[in-house]
């Protein structure tokens, strides 16, 4: 698959970065004033004042030195020559509305092109196939504050594999050959991975959007020759993007272990498969022990030298070793830099379980076919409008939440199964495409081989079945379970007016009409609230602590099936839903009936009653879903991003 976000051009990105710049000059000087009776043990000016800045919906990383002018810095910027004249004869002259003159330039070119870059990536999102994505832009999207990561993608399970010296003969332990890293792509391709990009990543970590099923991303240190030689043609035949860490006097290396040159870098740095990050100028053993001098020239010079020879911004840091301290990511910090990698042989984890985007852990690439096929991209983000999503994969996890243990399976499309008799949940499953089923609503226990519900019931295969009408009479007031191919209703069951079929049919207001109805226990969560005892009603059981069955959809819009492993009451349950983000919730049949089943397999510890009915998640259709109004800039430089009007 090509890269999920095709990195914009050059001309672009230097014309955004311009943008960047003059905001910052012109918020240093504001800020120097008040700033200048502050002793500095550092030669950078206080990072923490200047970053992250915020100007209109851009928030551009900064990097100003009080010893040099205004005017010296104005000649850095790459405006044109006819606005760069234009705004040094306004500083020259004195005029006191230099500053907003300046802003203003910035500003109305910081516009031009963050709309010029989110039109360049809606049209280059062929390739972006992101089946999870909200697809209203009726709600800005939140952005974590920087360095910070967004809680939804703690959630997720997204792995940075780190790569060294690719060569034909291994001399240390951490080596690949070429057969073995081309074994490790075609692992990639056959179990369905999916790399990703950096930016991809940073905006997942900001923002929580999810990623497509099993994201890696690839990364390769220390910019060896062999990058050039063995792992770039790999990329370009797989389509896989990848993150090559350079330090600078590593470049053009002859003796030992030969460098990538520069030129051989240019090239690379101008593909959008690649991604070039700072890797220092000297690769030290530990950035920790260096002074404030060493590490200016590792984080700023080390910059500087990159964006000058590639004529690209280098946006990201990986720290030698994996060595840093809250002094090294200052400078980090101030040097401009929008994530750094670390790394950590006794301590790897995934992406979305750093610390911060200053210290983005990674796997050794030996772990590969381990950590990759746990990788998961996250649960799509919550909905405001209320609406539903039957377009993502189906994805299973387990939870504990206050000691009680369960199992939660979302996603896909929901359906359910009336079979012809009572059968444990794989086997109604069996044969029907679904891919997860839990057991669904009440049935006649009258009979061991009966398909008997109680209340009515609606589904594709067997057509509409009435329920007994003395057994209808106390069901009234518990959910009455509505679905099709679009949406799901929960709505209370009226015996006089749903035990027909025009009766069901007749709480659809569009022309899709009803495909499945069943009547369940009782709203565990209702509009988002877990519901109180007395909401329970006289249920049998509902306070007793039980195996229980589950059903409903959750924030994002998802379905969601599931049982609890731990015995728990009713509305012990419904908080914990609630917890877990489902904004309704019904209980299906449980006890000796709480069931469920993933991919041909029973979940339950036990062998449960038989059942004639289930509650089935079926894999979506996979839709591709344009991401183009998100904008590269404003996920990786804002503090919001504010949908297209």
């Amino acid at each position: 698959m090509r890269s999920l976000l095709n990195r914009l051009s050059y001309h672009k990105f230097l014309a955004i970065s311009s943008g960047f710049l003059a905001i910052a000059a012109c918020i240093f000087t504001l800020s120097k004033a008040v700033t200048s009776e502050t002793k500095q043990e550092s030669s950078i000016f206080p990072f923490d004042l200047l970053f992250p800045l915020t100007f209109s919906d851009l928030d551009p990383p900064c990097l100003f030195q009080p010893t040099a002018t205004l005017l010296n810095q104005l000649e850095t910027l790459p405006f044109t020559s006819l606005v760069k004249q234009d705004l040094t004869s306004s500083l020259t002259s004195g005029d006191r509305n230099f500053l907003k003159h300046l802003a203003r330039t910035c500003k109305n070119l910081a516009d031009s092109d963050y709309r010029e870059a989110d039109k360049t990536l809606a049209n280059k999102n062929s390739n972006i196939f992101l089946n999870n994505w909200q697809d209203s832009r009726s709600q800005s999207l939140k952005l974590a504050p920087w360095p910070q990561i967004h809680q939804q993608a703690k959630l997720a399970k997204v792995p940075v594999m780190m790569y060294h010296d690719i060569l034909p003969k291994k001399e240390v332990f951490f080596d690949v050959t070429p057969q073995e890293l081309e074994a490790d792509f075609k692992f990639i391709k056959s179990q369905g991975i999916t790399p990703i990009s950096m930016d991809w990543l940073i905006a997942h970590l900001r923002t929580g959007i999810p990623l497509p099923e099993r994201p890696v991303l690839l990364t390769f240190d220390d910019g060896y020759g062999g990058h050039y030689k063995y792992v770039y043609p790999l990329l370009k035949n797989y389509g896989y993007p990848a993150v090559f860490s350079i330090y600078i006097n590593k470049i053009g290396s002859k003796t030992g272990r030969s460098g990538v040159t520069w030129q051989q870098l240019q090239e690379m740095a101008a593909d959008p498969l690649v991604t070039i990050a700072s890797h220092g100028t000297t690769h030290p053993d530990d950035l920790r022990e260096l002074s404030d001098d060493r590490l200016k020239e590792e984080t700023i010079e080390s910059k500087r030298i990159l964006e000058k020879k590639l004529g690209i911004p280098i946006r990201y840091f990986t720290y030698p070793v994996g060595k840093y301290d809250e002094r090294v990511k200052h400078w980090v910090t101030a040097a401009g830099y929008r994530a750094a990698f670390s790394m950590d042989d006794f301590s790897e984890h995934f992406a979305g379980d750093s610390p911060d985007l200053l210290a983005i852990g990674r796997f050794g690439q030996s772990r590969l076919e381990e950590i990759a096929l746990q990788a998961w991209g996250g649960h799509p983000l919550p909905r405001n409008d209320g609406g539903f999503n039957f377009n993502t994969p189906i994805h299973r996890e387990e939870y504990t939440v206050d000691g009680t243990s369960l199992i939660l399976i979302t996603g896909g499309k929901p359906n359910t199964i009336h079979a012809d008799s009572r059968y444990q949940v794989p086997e109604i499953k069996r044969g029907t495409g679904a891919v997860a089923a839990v057991d669904g609503g009440f049935f006649s226990l009258k009979y061991l081989d009966s398909n008997a519900m109680i209340g009515p019931v609606l589904s594709q295969n067997r057509g509409f079945i009435p329920g007994n009408v003395k057994e209808n009479l106390k069901l009234k007031g518990r959910p009455l379970v509505l679905i099709n191919s679009e949406w799901v209703k929960f709505i209370p069951f009226d015996p006089d007016k749903h035990n027909t079929l025009s009766g069901i049919l007749s709480e659809a207001s569009d022309a899709e009409g009803v495909t499945d109805a069943f009547v369940g226990a009782a709203w565990l969560v209702k509009n988002s609230k877990p519901q109180p005892a007395e909401a329970f009603g006289s249920l049998f059981d509902f306070d007793a602590s039980r195996h229980r069955a589950f059903w409903g959809i959750n924030q994002a819009g998802q379905p969601a099936i599931g049982v609890s492993k731990t015995p728990v009451d009713s509305v012990s349950l419904g908080k914990i839903l609630h917890q877990l983000g489902l904004r309704d919730a019904i209980m299906l049949d449980s006890g000796a009936s709480t069931s469920l089943a993933y991919k041909g397999e029973s979940l339950v510890g036990y062998t449960p009653r038989p059942v004639p009915h289930v509650v089935a998640l079926f894999p979506p259709p996979s839709p591709t879903l344009s991401v183009g109004h998100v904008g590269l800039p404003c996920v990786l430089y804002a503090d919001s991003c504010k949908p297209q009007k």
